[in-house]
């Protein structure tokens, strides 16, 4: 009984969090998911890349466990409970937005593959940057529907009629007081002291 209402607990604060509501529940189980298997990538692939004799790839291979580390936390806390500071990162993680995921994920991904280019940098960093560009997507919120769409389409291409009428008088407008000048001043060149012949 008391499992049941603190899952229903964290599942309010959850939705209480979200940065955006309108993102679908299988969208955030993805996204989890995708972080969490980067994640656990990112840390193999960084202790692989340990193995080397460059300092640069050393530091990108600590830098890519670390990194997978810090994304574990943060997606599946309950991996590492046995640490007591997990539980503050994951509430600093649960009070994210998804564009602030997104941003985390992405600039810390890309150190190691700046440092060391190679395959176990750009495999172990890049299930990670995937899953920050995925949360970058979940920010930008759902597509419109059709209707909605065509709504502003429709007053989008209004705006652009009014726009074209209104330069077009312009442009009329001015043409036509360009012509009248040049008439007035071909009819005072026709009749004044200097008159062609």
């Amino acid at each position: 009984m008391g499992q049941a209402a603190s899952s229903a607990v964290v599942a309010a604060k959850e939705d209480q969090n979200d940065s955006n509501p309108e993102v679908a529940w299988w969208c955030k189980l993805i996204a989890r998911g995708l972080a969490t298997l980067g994640a656990i990538i990112a840390i193999f692939t960084g202790i692989w890349a340990l193995v080397t004799l460059t300092p640069l790839c050393l530091v990108a291979g600590i830098w890519q466990v670390l990194l997978g580390c810090m994304v574990l936390m943060f997606e599946c806390p309950y991996c590492c409970l046995f640490f007591s500071l997990v539980k503050k990162v994951s509430a600093f993680a649960d009070k994210r937005t998804y564009w602030q995921k997104a941003l985390i994920y992405v600039l810390t991904a890309l150190v190691p593959i700046c440092m060391c280019f190679g395959a176990s940098t750009m495999f172990g960093s890049g299930c990670v940057f995937a899953a920050g560009v995925f949360y970058g997507l979940m920010a930008l919120g759902k597509k419109g529907d059709r209707v909605e769409m065509a709504a502003k389409a429709s007053n989008a291409s209004k705006d652009k009629d009014n726009v074209d009428v209104e330069m077009n008088a312009q442009l009329i407008e001015t043409v036509g007081r360009v012509a009248a000048q040049q008439i007035s001043q071909h009819a005072y060149a026709q009749s004044g002291p200097y008159r062609q012949f």
